[in-house]
């Protein structure tokens, strides 16, 4: 791309409110950093009505979370300033503004982006709460013909765009996410265990809500009780909403294995633990119905961590041919992926899986999805 002087961009940041910075709001961070590091942009960001100064926001980026977002908004300038200083500039016509959350259903600047993550609301409406679909889904096809590019973090989810609303592929560009797995800390934990045997377990990660699908887990476990004789079963993640986790226990009938340890949920996790049970993990298992990505298996591949992984939306393009698929609405389907896992651990053949998957892992770059959204922002909106 030829950058010809300084242009003015507006990033809407509304994922960088949550207190801790997982899934999403890891990734605009990850952005916004890049962003930051430029000496060719004037930037201007923006966050539920407020501009944020843009050394606030280097503080909240260090600190991985949106608490200093979020804390004493009557000092914050209203975001509708940053529409009048670009005004008194005569810099409207120049300005590119970038949506990462909800953008309103009218254009405000000359060439305006949003990235798009799923339309799991639309194709699997039995997995959210009726009150976020409407949110979600209300004035979408209105926030889209406002776009003049539309940024996809998945093959799938630019396909459902251009199925579901007529979308032009030329208003599409996939940013596939990024692996920032800190491999320093994975080896940290390594060395700490020392080589010493951890009890075989998988992993769950995920919140408590029916799109993760633990459901299917536990019935699994139901219907297979050998299983936990073999490997314990931890479940990560904050409940969420839908059934909990303590109900959906008691319908499958596995109080016992939980009061025995066989089944553990640890609700939330921090950073620091979450790497930690994915390095000694046996296998991260993922039975979600629906991803618009699926950054776990990609942090779990680059950590050499096995992953058995659900056959939909987007997660073949994470996994590839590097992991042990199944149907997330299947149970039998499930066990026959656990049971060649189990196999091929038994066999060594396990090793040449992960050693693919470390290999794919690496592959995925922040850079790339960065320079896929600066390209795209800037080369489309160049009048020159």
């Amino acid at each position: 791309m030829t950058k010809r002087g300084r242009r003015p961009l507006v990033v809407d940041i509304g994922p960088l409110r949550e207190r801790f910075y997982t899934g999403i709001p890891s990734v605009i961070a990850e952005i916004c950093t890049r962003l930051l590091a430029e000496d060719w942009l004037d930037l201007y960001f923006e966050m539920d009505g407020q501009w944020i100064d843009n050394d606030r926001l280097r503080s909240c980026l260090a600190a991985r979370s949106g608490t200093g977002l979020t804390d004493h908004p009557e000092r914050a300038r209203p975001a509708r300033v940053i529409r009048d200083t670009l005004r008194d500039m005569g810099a409207m016509t120049d300005a590119v503004c970038l949506f990462t959350d909800h953008r309103p259903a009218k254009k405000r600047y000359g060439r305006e982006a949003k990235i798009v993550y799923d339309l799991s609301m639309i194709l699997t409406p039995e997995c959210h709460p009726a009150s976020s679909i409407d949110m979600y889904v209300r004035d979408l096809a209105e926030q889209i013909a406002c776009c003049d590019m539309l940024f996809c973090i998945s093959e799938a989810t630019a396909r459902d765009l251009a199925w579901i609303f007529g979308v032009d592929r030329e208003r599409l560009r996939v940013a596939l996410l990024g692996n920032n797995v800190d491999l320093t800390a994975t080896g940290r934990i390594r060395a700490l265990l020392g080589g010493r045997p951890v009890e075989p377990f998988l992993l769950v990660l995920g919140s408590i809500e029916p799109r993760k699908n633990v459901a299917l887990v536990l019935q699994w476990l139901a219907e297979q009780p050998g299983v936990l004789a073999e490997v314990r079963i931890v479940f990560a993640g904050r409940q969420a909403w839908g059934p909990s986790f303590a109900s959906l226990i008691d319908a499958h009938g596995l109080q016992g294995a939980l009061r025995a340890g066989r089944i553990v949920f640890s609700s939330f996790v921090d950073e620091a633990f979450r790497t930690a049970l994915m390095v000694a993990a046996t296998g991260l298992l993922y039975p979600s119905v629906f991803e618009g990505f699926g950054l776990p298996l990609l942090e779990a591949m680059a950590t050499g961590t096995p992953v058995l992984s659900s056959v939909s939306s987007s997660m073949p393009e994470v996994v590839g041919a590097c992991g042990y698929y199944f149907d997330p609405y299947s149970v039998a389907s499930l066990h026959s992926a656990y049971s060649r896992l189990w196999s091929d651990r038994a066999s060594g053949a396990l090793e040449t899986v992960v050693a693919s998957a470390r290999a794919r892992a690496a592959t995925f770059s922040y850079d790339q999805t960065y320079n896929t959204i600066i390209d795209g922002l800037f080369d489309y909106a160049d009048p020159h």
